[in-house]
């Protein structure tokens, strides 16, 4: 017996009235096996156009998908890193008084820091909870992510508006006579 048969529509020989449902028909349907394959590569287009549109038109996560072009960035200081500490000295920069804020950098990675008052300072991750991005902004008071415009607490790391639901990880940190400490 030949298999092909099995596989072959029977439609596929016989012409098909155009004026059935009053559009063109096309005379041979194909086999059953062309139709599976047409069907999925246009359920996994539909699939894959919705994942897109979900994730905020295709682009990357990591690049702006809102309007957060108008927040303020933070200043940037780099530190140096001994003993797994990153030190930086505050006179001159955001951090020399109290309520001042910035973007430290080191090996460690990039931080959040804040300047609580004469003598306390905090320390944030500035990677972003929802999708990594680098919160670099500070609005109204709150540092915020320029990706999708997660907003957090410099007092305690906390969400204080998603899509970001974790707070920022918070690094141990002090000042001393004009320099920051911050370790892990």
């Amino acid at each position: 017996m030949d298999t092909r048969q099995l596989v072959d529509s029977p439609l596929a020989a016989t012409p098909v009235a155009a004026e059935t449902l009053g559009t063109p028909v096309p005379a041979a349907l194909g086999t059953r096996r062309d139709f599976c394959v047409a069907a999925c590569q246009a359920l996994s287009l539909g699939a894959i156009a919705a994942t897109l549109q979900a994730c905020g038109g295709g682009g990357s996560p990591n690049e702006p998908s809102g309007n957060f072009d108008n927040v303020p960035q933070l200043p940037s200081i780099s530190a140096t890193v001994t003993n797994g500490a990153a030190t930086l000295t505050v006179d001159g920069t955001a951090l020399s008084s109290a309520g001042g804020a910035a973007l430290v950098s080191s090996s460690l990675g990039t931080l959040l820091v804040v300047r609580n008052d004469a003598t306390s300072v905090s320390a944030y991750t500035a990677t972003c909870t929802h999708q990594q991005c680098t919160v670099n902004g500070l609005t109204e008071g709150v540092f915020q992510c320029p990706c999708h415009g997660s907003r957090f607490s410099p007092a305690n790391g906390s969400v204080l508006r998603g899509p970001a639901t974790a707070p920022l990880r918070r690094f141990n940190a002090s000042i001393t006579n004009g320099v920051v400490s911050i370790t892990a």
